[in-house]
């Protein structure tokens, strides 16, 4: 008698392949695509949600002095430029 295979689901999206989980695959990769089989939508949303509100309560504890202001112009501008100008 040969052993049957075990039906296995992966936990993985099969649009972005992460996992879902906070702290392990990156909510940026989501396309939110749900009506191709997007599996964690909701949750990525709610990671990045979460990341956006820290990260306006913290760059408002950064000093504004005119050598951090330049410094976080040049991150802003690289970033900025990495995401929009493709």
């Amino acid at each position: 008698m040969e052993p049957q295979e075990e039906e296995y689901e992966s936990p993985y999206c099969p649009i972005c392949t992460g996992c879902g989980e906070e702290g392990c695959c990156s909510p940026v990769h989501c396309t939110q695509d749900v009506k191709n089989g997007c599996l964690y939508p909701e949750t990525n949303l709610a990671h990045l949600k979460y990341g956006y509100l820290m990260h306006k309560e913290m760059w408002d504890l950064i000093p504004k002095d005119p050598e951090t202001q330049a410094k976080l112009d040049e991150i802003f501008n690289r970033n900025y430029d990495l995401i929009y100008k493709q």
